[in-house]
């Protein structure tokens, strides 16, 4: 398994770019180069605290559901941050905050006190 110099994620034999930051890959090239960064499990997977953000977010839009003008912001945030924790992507300050603003108070607080996001 080959693994890209520029971000870590893991790449198949035959990519000729990175799926994640899209960057060319060497394809003759050595599977595993010395400089390349290998990425950790730890980081794979979210935290209890993102997991229960994530939570709260989804029934918080699902009971929100019968308001139509709410769903216009909090659905794409909802989305937005389900991404970002699949993804492993670190979560800004002002991201959590406008969760905790504008889609569930609980969530957002989750997100604020997550060690991963630092």
């Amino acid at each position: 398994m080959k693994y890209c110099v520029y971000c870590g994620a893991e790449l198949d034999d035959n990519d000729s770019f990175c799926g994640k930051c899209g960057q060319p890959t060497s394809n003759g090239g050595a599977a595993n180069p010395s400089n390349a960064v290998v990425p950790t499990n730890a980081s794979s997977e979210p935290s209890t605290l993102a997991t229960i953000a994530k939570v709260f977010m989804i029934i918080t839009t699902v009971c929100s559901g019968f308001f139509i003008i709410p769903l216009c912001w909090m659905l794409p945030m909802t989305l937005s941050y389900c991404k970002k924790i699949k993804n492993g992507e670190k979560i800004s300050v002002g991201f959590g905050i406008c969760i905790l603003l504008f889609v569930s108070v609980i969530s957002g607080i989750c997100i604020l006190v997550d060690n991963n996001n630092d």
